[in-house]
């Protein structure tokens, strides 16, 4: 059998890339565990699936034309959006209609495009391979690398990062996730002992205070900011932030901070906490370590300097002290502002503080509750052997790599006993000429990445760059030497992991246009074509379906642990099922929190006050840039780079027309800036001209 062939081969029957969707076990509404059972499914039916781009993990109803999806409805039983959708959830088919879909693998020229030339898959296969490791045999395998993405089925991630990392002997590859993600991550692995956001959605209903610090639910996480109005306790809804974002708007309290000086308001708000009385000392002494040390630490911290920091009068401190002093059950949300700030891991370990000192943790609506980025960022962090080994393990773990090599059937030796090099490691170090092949999948760097003039120069010195993707015309695979086309959302099987745990579903229910495949089956057929002990070494992973049982057992007894869940169907029928669910056991309930039990992942079960002290701003403004630049999502119909979204027409009328910059009235008026103006900002590492809103 040839390697296209084989490739072919890995849909499930019912799946086949030969033809549409003919039948399939589906959900009957409102049947979550209590019964739903498989039926066929015609081919005029309607199926469900989980939305694919932020990680509020919508779910949708798909509806079918022979056998094709045709449109989409908001599923009104999914326990997480409640028949809601934001913009990007209704228009999620449009993308894969879009003109310039990856239809074959390609061969590219740089700086040659007449050059260009369409190959067959079992060449892309072969030269993938061929090119692969002749960088590794003349350079060693730290030459190459690959960066992925939150973007694919945690399946997906797994066997790209068992077969790159095992198979082929990488060390190093990493995903666009921890651009978003991996402050928030260190600060649970070391306040919680796991990377383990607690929170259920059903929290956003139960708060009779909810703190939002650097997020604009509104924007960024519309149906969140729906389950926040279904709230019926009429919550304080406090907001900190710099800007008066939409959500600020609708707060009965907008803390209008100076930007980067987060931490320092936070140990200010815990030392008037502590002056108040408002400390639940029970929780604290038995479930807690080091408060005794956290409380010395924030009693530097005076009213006056949190105001010479924050420019935020004292009152206002004072006030948000005592809304969060006479909350029965206040829950603390966080997201990019704090994420991807200078000391973002302290800042979040400073709201898992005010969280563990006043009790608000493992409750109906409390919490210290990280919001996620992408749609499969967590399957990313917990299964894609980027920054954890398989399962939640840990690389530098002698135990865990053995359990892992156990567990799949694989000499120990092959599993790298250190930790990757991080993304912007990874770009550096090819750079310095010590990376000369990359690998990147689904994830568009040479427009995302800070200073992309770099980043784009710095791709260049690559000997061997391959880019696998939807679409041929996205940035990055501008420099490409080998382009992989793949299926999108709705054209492939899997599973993908919320911002609450919740694993849900995606189902094939439309065909890949030309030859491109599912990610899945590109990895397999690069894998049997790379050898060297891989096709043997994959002989278990035929399926997205089969990977899910391998994943069950690599994560039983962890704190992720998913080894109760049987089947795929298991989850449809349940609504999505939350981690963990160890071997044997039923969710009791759609919606299921962490730590009601007051253990944590800490050896000695006890959670952590971490802290440090504020770090300056490494870039403050100065005389030659006297103003600071901070971001935020300017509309809910756009996402990342919009490499998909703007394929929809619909979403283009959504989202701005043209690039804009709010700058705030007296600032406008000092630099002689009226209302539309076109401008241009410079800072350290670019321009960009672009219209004023005066705000």
């Amino acid at each position: 059998m040839s390697l296209i062939e084989k490739a072919l081969s890995l849909a499930p029957p019912l799946r086949s890339f030969d033809g549409p969707l003919t039948e399939d076990l589906v959900r009957e509404p409102g049947k979550f565990g209590l019964g739903a059972v498989p039926r066929q499914l015609s081919p005029d039916a309607t199926t469900t699936a989980v939305c694919g781009y932020c990680s509020t993990g919508c779910g949708l109803n798909l509806h079918l034309r022979d056998g094709k999806a045709i449109n989409l409805s908001a599923d009104t039983d999914y326990p997480v959006n409640l028949g809601m959708a934001c913009p990007k959830g209704w228009e999620a088919l449009a993308p894969l209609d879009a003109e310039d879909r990856a239809l074959t693998p390609l061969l590219r020229h740089r700086g040659h495009p007449e050059d260009d030339r369409a190959i067959d898959w079992q060449s892309a296969a072969e030269t993938f391979a061929k090119r692969m490791h002749a960088v590794a045999d003349q350079h060693g395998p730290e030459s190459i690398a690959f960066l992925s993405t939150g973007q694919i089925c945690t399946e997906e991630m797994a066997l790209l990062g068992a077969f790159a990392k095992f198979g082929m002997g990488m060390v190093h590859g990493d995903g666009n996730t921890r651009q978003c993600r991996a402050t928030a991550v260190a600060a649970y692995k070391e306040s919680f002992g796991f990377d383990a956001p607690p929170y259920t959605y059903a929290d956003f209903e139960k708060s009779d205070v909810i703190v939002l610090i650097g997020s604009n639910l509104c924007i960024a996480h519309p149906i969140m900011w729906q389950r926040v109005l279904r709230n019926p306790h009429s919550p304080e809804i406090v907001v900190i932030d710099p800007r008066k974002t939409e959500t600020a708007m609708q707060a009965t309290c907008h803390l209008a901070l100076a930007p980067k000086s987060d931490l320092m308001l936070l140990y200010g708000l815990a030392r008037r906490l502590i002056e108040i009385g408002a400390i639940d000392g029970n929780f604290v002494h038995q479930h807690t370590n080091g408060y005794a040390e956290f409380a010395g630490h924030v009693a530097q911290f005076s009213p006056a300097d949190i105001t010479a920091a924050t420019g935020l009068p004292e009152t206002e401190l004072n006030d948000l002290a005592e809304v969060i002093a006479s909350g029965q059950r206040v829950s603390f949300w966080w997201t990019m502002g704090v994420n991807q700030s200078h000391e973002a891991t302290r800042t979040a370990q400073a709201i898992i503080n005010l969280a563990l000192m006043t009790g608000n943790i493992g409750r109906p609506g409390t919490g210290a509750n990280s919001i996620t980025g992408q749609c499969n960022a967590m399957g990313s962090r917990l299964f894609s052997n980027t920054t954890n080994l398989l399962g939640g393990h840990d690389f530098l773990n002698a135990d865990h790599r053995e359990k892992v090599a156990h567990t799949i059937g694989i000499d120990v030796d092959r599993i790298p006993d250190r930790n990757s090099l991080a993304y912007d490691q990874i770009i550096d170090a090819i750079d310095a000429g010590k990376i000369k092949a990359l690998w990147v999948i689904a994830n568009n760097g040479s427009h995302s990445w800070i200073d992309s003039k770099r980043f784009n120069r710095i791709l260049g010195k690559l000997d061997f760059l391959v880019v696998q993707d939807l679409y041929t015309t996205t940035e990055t695979a501008e420099h490409a030497d080998l382009i992989l086309p793949a299926a999108g959302w709705g054209e492939k099987d899997g599973t993908l992991i919320n911002s609450e745990r919740r694993i849900g579903l995606v189902k094939k229910v439309r065909r890949a246009p030309g030859q491109a495949l599912a990610d899945f089956s590109i990895f397999r057929l690069l894998a049997d074509a790379y050898g060297r002990g891989c096709p043997e070494m994959f002989a278990e992973w035929k399926t997205p379906e089969d990977v899910f049982q391998i994943l069950k057992r690599l994560s039983h007894g962890q704190p992720c642990d998913i080894s109760g869940i049987t089947e795929y169907q298991m989850i449809d029928n349940c609504g999505g099922i939350q981690w963990p669910l160890p071997e044997g056991s039923f969710p009791a309930s759609p919606q299921r929190r962490l730590f009601e039990d007051r253990q944590f992942y800490t050896e000695d079960g006890r959670a952590r006050f971490c802290f440090d002290q504020p770090r300056p701003n490494p870039e403050p403004v100065d005389r030659d840039y006297p103003l600071c630049l901070i971001t935020g999502r300017g509309s809910s119909a756009q996402w990342h780079t919009e490499t998909r979204t703007g394929k929809s027409a619909v979403l283009k009328k959504l989202a701005p027309r043209r690039t804009f910059l709010d700058i705030h009235p007296k600032d406008a008026a000092a630099l002689g800036i009226a209302v539309g103006d076109r401008i241009e900002i410079r800072s350290r590492r670019a321009r960009i001209e672009v219209h004023a809103r005066l705000t």
